[in-house]
């Protein structure tokens, strides 16, 4: 069994694919703060916690020792920050120093990148693109420019001799999300979605939980594939019709629509009232209106012919994602600040 370093082992990907690779018997070394909750990890043995930063590459060094395999997850994935630095600092500095002392101590390292260092389909195409996909030349946020240009630095790294896989991950869906999409799933099933701007005619790769981390356990052990980068997708689906069909087996009411330019009107009211209060994040923001402009369909063939990946069926995963969050609301009741999963001191 390996002795394994997790970076961003308390998010949303994060706190299952330490389950997973506890469950495999593997020792495991979590890098976390000060005030991070690691309380989905009571129950578990052979976990070491050491306090550190992603962008303090000093407070990194001390990570390192008898290691032999590194999963950076760490990232800055919100909609907004106050500060944009926060998306270089983490996104990229962080995944650098992370390559660094992995280079510098011959530790192989599987890299969580994004959809967004990829890149939507070219303009009015539908046709999913793959791990080579070149990026076009614009971004549409900060969050799809700093992964891409962290997943550059690790691209560095491995032509310097860095042993790694990169992932590339489609959107996300599962129980416990609370960032935007996970949001839109508990408003739709609490019966408080306000709608979707646009006619949600742009298409999205849907990628349930589960999958994505069994793709990325599946790597262990296999020296063929570094070098590599692969798509953990799921189904390419028109993001109304997903939206819909979460409704359908929530047993409410669709969706309404609404048109883009009163959609920007909301959000950029969001990011305003975010700016002046305690609000660490806006609902919505201008740029994640304008990114339902384009597709964003990616393939998982070359996932599935060499890790064995397989893709739930997108009616099996949101059966079970709503049933959790309809679990989750009787349990908490339907206001989001109150609930989810937050920052608790040890």
């Amino acid at each position: 069994m390996a002795k394994i370093l997790i970076t961003g082992g308390t998010g949303f990907i994060g706190i299952p694919l330490v389950k997973k690779l506890n469950s495999l018997g593997h020792a495991l070394k979590l890098l976390i703060r000060e005030n991070s909750n690691i309380t989905p990890f009571k129950d578990l043995n052979n976990i070491e916690y050491i306090i550190g930063d992603v962008r303090d590459i000093d407070s990194l060094y001390k990570t390192i020792k008898d290691i032999d395999l590194i999963y950076h997850l760490a990232g800055y994935v919100k909609v907004w920050a106050k500060d944009k630095a926060l998306y270089s600092n983490i996104n990229i500095l962080g995944a650098e120093n992370i390559a660094k002392i992995a280079l510098e101590n011959n530790v192989p390292l599987m890299y969580m990148s994004s959809f967004g260092a990829l890149g939507p389909n070219p303009v009015d195409s539908t046709e999913p693109t793959n791990e080579n996909f070149q990026h076009v030349d614009f971004f549409i946020n900060e969050y799809e420019k700093t992964k891409y240009l962290g997943r550059e630095k690790i691209k560095e790294y491995i032509e310097k001799g860095l042993r790694s896989v990169i992932f590339y991950p489609g959107f996300v869906y599962g129980p416990g999300d609370f960032n935007i999409y996970g949001e839109m799933v508990f408003d739709i099933v609490a019966g408080q979605f306000l709608g979707l701007p646009g006619k949600g005619e742009a298409v999205f790769c849907m990628c349930y939980l589960d999958d994505v981390i069994n793709g990325m356990s599946n790597v262990i052990g296999r020296d063929d594939l570094y070098g590599q980068g692969f798509v953990l997708g799921g189904e390419n689906i028109k993001i109304g019709a997903y939206l819909d069909l979460i409704a359908e087996i929530a047993g409410v009411k669709n969706p309404r629509r609404f048109p883009k330019w009163l959609g920007i009107i909301y959000a950029r009211l969001c990011k305003s009232k975010t700016i002046f209060s305690k609000k660490r994040v806006p609902y919505i923001t201008p740029d994640m209106i304008n990114g339902m402009d384009y597709n964003w369909a990616f393939s998982s063939e070359s996932t599935i012919e060499k890790l064995g990946y397989k893709i739930t069926p997108i009616r099996e995963g949101l059966t079970r994602t709503v049933k959790w969050y309809k679990d989750f609301i009787n349990a908490n009741g339907k206001k989001k600040k109150k609930i989810g999963i937050r920052v608790l001191k040890k």
